[in-house]
Order: structure tokens, then C-alpha cells, then sequence
């Protein structure tokens, strides 16, 4: 009898824990970080702390959300960059094309300015 007792506690105190399982959130939180799935991997991370706030790996699932959040934003932040770079470059090679087109206006305009000297110089010769 006291053997039943002993397994019904026993039972009873095993019901009691809360161990996330190996193929629980926090294992597919892995899973996905490893497969290069951070969005995913968040809410996964944010899955598992959620149902097991107090499990010994929460310290660690919470450093790895936090580290893919900042991943994730540091991501965004190139993407935007890249594109901003991107634009700038159209931009700078717009101003280069636009620079020459000025500077070989400027060569015409002082060819003509040169031109109009020699038909000025010519006029005042013209005229002692």
C-alpha cells in the first residue's frame, strides 16, 4: 500500500512540472536560428518564454531574442543603407554626366569667345 501511496505521488508530482519538452518552442527557436529563420525564431523564443517564464534556459532564450532583435534591426538598417547608397551613386554619376555636359559648354563658349576677340580685333584694325 504504501508503494501506491509513494507512485501516486510521485505521479502527481511529476503532472506538476512544467520542463518544456525537446521539441518544444524553445528547441524550434533553435531550429529556426539555425536555419537562418530569425523572425520566426523570435516569436518562437517569445513562444517559449510565454509558457515557461521560469524554465533554467529562459535567461538564455531571452539573451538569443534580444540578440536577434538587435540582428534583425542591424539587418533593416544595411538594407536601408545599401539602398541609400545606391541612390546617392545614381545621383553622384547624374551630377558627373551633368559636370562634363557644363565643362564642354564652357569649351564652346570660350571657343566662341575667342572667336568673337579675333572678329572684334579684326573690326578695330578695320577701322585705323
Amino acid at each position: 500500500m504504501r508503494g501506491m501511496v509513494l507512485a501516486a505521488l510521485a505521479l502527481a508530482a511529476a503532472g506538476c512540472a512544467a520542463w518544456p519538452r525537446p521539441g518544444g518552442p524553445l528547441a524550434r527557436a533553435d531550429r529556426l536560428v539555425e536555419q537562418g529563420e530569425y523572425v520566426a525564431a523570435v516569436q518562437a523564443y517569445d513562444e517559449a518564454l510565454a509558457r515557461h517564464p521560469a524554465d533554467p534556459e529562459a535567461p538564455r532564450a531571452r539573451a538569443s531574442r534580444d540578440m536577434l532583435n538587435s540582428l534583425i534591426a542591424a539587418r533593416a538598417d544595411v538594407a536601408r543603407l545599401r539602398e541609400s547608397l545606391a541612390a546617392r551613386d545614381a545621383e553622384l554619376t547624374r551630377l558627373r554626366q551633368e559636370v562634363q555636359r557644363l565643362t564642354q559648354e564652357a569649351d564652346r563658349l570660350r571657343a566662341d569667345l575667342e572667336t568673337l576677340k579675333e572678329i572684334d580685333l579684326r573690326q578695330e584694325r578695320k577701322r585705323r
